[in-house]
């Protein structure tokens, strides 16, 4: 009978009330597991590109870059491409922080459409070096350093030049396009993008109870719009149609006591020693990021900065 009916089917929703609804949660489980794999989380803007710099001769001024600058595989175009090593040793000149402060009297600038270095002493003529001449491999005779990095001699003008200003004879090197084989040449840098955030540096200055200089730290990116030390979150950014990955927060040494007009002060290093946090492996004070590259392309100021990815705890 109908009655008998109803009272059957009230009496199985009471008692499995349940199955529905476990059900449906199944559904939406097996439905997000199969289409997973085609959404990517969310992106969102994080902050934007304030300032670029690239460094053409490692340990000495930067150059500061207003439009599209271009990132290749192993950090940005020209940046870090030379550097001195002196001569009899091999040995790199890393920083100036030793004594070599002369070096912060020389000015450097990229000129005839980028494709020339030129640096400027008021004591001396100026010199001009012809980036274009470096992928004519064929007249350079490729050299390693201790370490077994391999590297070209621009020549004896410009090492000359650079031995006067410093007062120690060194000689001018380039990183090879192309390694002794003929093989893509792969530049072997800890420091491919670095990128410092204007918050953290606020903040870091407010701890240390003075304006810090960010020309202290030598930052790639100089980046705005977020919270100080943000940077240390991301694990992967898009900039422009580039994309970054982080590879290690930037340890410090005592180069950040001196800034370019050659002013040595120890309270940089203490203060960092002192309010920063340290890296595991080497017990020194982190500031800033570096970051690999991910995708190539090109990057210039005000560039948005969106976060693909952030890094795990």
């Amino acid at each position: 009978h109908m009655s008998d009916i109803v009272e059957v089917i009230k009496d199985g929703l009471a008692r499995y009330y349940w199955v529905p609804f476990l059900a449906m949660r199944g559904t939406l489980t097996v439905w997000s597991c199969l289409t997973s794999p085609f959404f990517q989380p969310e992106e969102r803007e994080v902050g934007q590109v304030s300032e670029l710099f690239v460094h053409p001769i490692r340990a000495l001024r930067p150059v500061k870059i207003t439009g599209p600058w271009t990132l290749n595989p192993h950090g940005f175009l020209y940046d870090k491409g030379m550097c001195l090593l002196f001569k009899g040793t091999n040995e790199r000149l890393k920083h100036t922080a030793n004594g070599y402060e002369a070096l912060f009297s020389i000015n450097i600038s990229l000129v005839d459409n980028f494709t020339k270095v030129l640096l400027t002493h008021k004591d001396k003529p100026n010199l001009l070096i012809d980036l274009t001449e470096f992928k004519k491999m064929e007249n350079y005779v490729v050299e390693t350093d201790p370490k077994g990095n391999e590297y070209c001699h621009v020549g004896d003008k410009a090492s000359s030049w650079l031995s006067n200003v410093l007062g120690k004879e060194v000689r001018l090197m380039f990183s090879p396009e192309r390694t002794k084989k003929g093989e893509d040449m792969i530049i072997a840098s800890l420091d491919p993008v670095h990128i410092i955030g204007e918050s953290s540096l606020v903040a870091f200055s407010k701890d240390a109870g003075w304006d810090v200089e960010m020309e202290r730290f030598r930052p790639n990116i100089v980046s705005v719009g977020h919270d100080a030390y943000a940077d240390e979150t991301w694990q992967e950014i898009r900039i422009g149609d580039t994309v970054l990955e982080f590879d290690h927060r930037t340890t410090r040494c005592l180069i950040t006591n001196v800034n370019w007009d050659g002013v040595r002060t120890d309270e940089t290093i203490k203060n960092l020693r002192k309010h920063r946090p340290r890296c595991e492996k080497t017990n020194k004070p982190v500031f800033g990021s570096y970051f690999t590259v991910k995708q190539t392309g090109n990057i210039k100021p005000g560039d948005k900065i969106v976060l693909v990815k952030s890094r795990s705890a």
